[in-house]
């Protein structure tokens, strides 16, 4: 009888060395997935916060204020006589008109008085803001955000918001 020698032979490292190689491989493609999976994610709650964040604004500016015409891409209105312009982030310019404008080369929405123009919020290039008057006392403001994704990533996904504000001058269109 041959008497074997203690220790492991080249076909049995062989085997493990497979198999382990075969399972690193597994491992690593589902943490590369994984992590494409999280940068897409990253964009698309960035381009969310990003939509709420306009939306908070444009609500904090124009609750407190007496809207007289809205189109598509801006709403003409004046703060309310109670409103402490301060408090909502714009210079105090008395109480004349104002108009909210989308800027679309640099994004940005700009507030007009006067034919002075002063941003109000800078926006990133793909980002869209609508305005709306669906009913009497009812303005509806949408935005939008489509993150900017790299090649192989997929699809970018459009992320939209909107929001109604009850104006206290229902009985003005």
């Amino acid at each position: 009888m041959v008497r074997r020698s203690p220790g492991t032979t080249l076909a049995e490292m062989l085997v493990v060395l497979a198999v382990f190689s075969t399972l690193m491989v597994l491992i690593l493609g589902f943490y590369i997935e994984g992590s494409r999976v999280t940068a897409r994610q990253e964009h698309s709650s960035a381009s969310y916060r990003r939509v709420l964040q306009v939306l908070d604004r444009v609500e904090t500016l124009l609750a407190f204020s007496r809207v007289y015409h809205v189109q598509a891409d801006q709403v003409v209105f004046s703060l309310l006589p109670t409103t402490s312009p301060l408090a909502l982030g714009v210079p105090d310019w008395g109480g004349q008109a104002r108009t909210l404008v989308v800027k679309r080369d640099p994004a940005a929405l700009l507030v007009r008085e006067d034919g002075t123009s002063r941003v109000f919020l800078e926006l990133n290039p793909e980002d869209e803001v609508r305005f709306g008057w669906p009913s009497a006392g009812v303005l509806e403001v949408t935005a939008s955000s489509r993150p900017p994704l790299r090649p192989g990533e997929g699809i970018p996904r459009t992320v939209q918001a909107a929001r109604q504000i009850l104006l206290e001058n229902d009985e003005d269109r």
